[in-house]
């Protein structure tokens, strides 16, 4: 019974020897994991720096977004105040249409008004232009009328003429007549009177 309990426990000497290979497994252990951990916080480093760069590349573009989103707000305000401009104007110009639209159905108004006018103005032109043509004929006529009229006068003028040299030539011995009247009367009265008694 003795000497198994001496067989089983073991020696100082075994004791220590194990502890040191014990020992030096831990040691192993520990540099491995130690290994391990300056890996994994090499690695976790190297994350957190790419972590930040991105992180600092994500600033970087929100702030570009941000100064994107800020100008096209400005460009949206700019925008709205040219639509508004615009607006405006299209309802201004929109007025001006009607006015133009209204002016314009007055003038058709105007311009029926001027052609049905024009038709009445030709009517009596026409009538005018006819008029004018029998106006002519009857000045035709009349002139052809004045020149057979002068050509009668200037015949009356020349038998007027001549009856007057026989009217003068009729006076002339109308007094030569009455000269020999009053000549004869005269003898006839020295032949009459009675003569005076011897």
């Amino acid at each position: 019974m003795t000497d198994h309990l001496q067989d089983i426990t073991p020696t100082k000497k075994t004791v220590s020897t194990a502890a040191v290979v014990v020992l030096g497994l831990v040691a192993v252990i520990i540099a491995i994991i130690a290994a391990s951990f300056g890996f994994q916080v090499r690695k976790l480093n190297a994350r957190i720096t790419d972590t930040q760069a991105q992180l600092t590349q994500t600033q970087t573009e929100k702030a570009q977004l941000q100064a994107q989103v800020d100008a096209a707000k400005s460009g949206t305000t700019q925008l709205q105040a040219q639509l508004d401009e615009a607006k405006a104007g299209s309802a201004k110009l929109q007025t001006q249409l009607d006015e133009a639209k209204a002016g314009s159905s007055k003038s058709q108004v105007q311009l029926d008004e001027a052609k049905t006018g024009a038709v009445k103005l030709q009517a009596q032109l026409d009538e005018a232009k006819t008029g004018s043509d029998q106006l002519q004929t009857q000045l035709n006529e009349a002139k052809a009328g004045a020149v057979k009229l002068q050509a009668q006068a200037v015949d009356a003028k020349a038998g007027m003429a001549k009856l007057q040299a026989q009217l003068d030539e009729a006076k002339a011995h109308a007094v030569d007549l009455q000269a020999k009247l009053d000549l004869a009367e005269g003898t006839i009265a020295k032949l009459q009177a009675p003569r005076p008694k011897k």
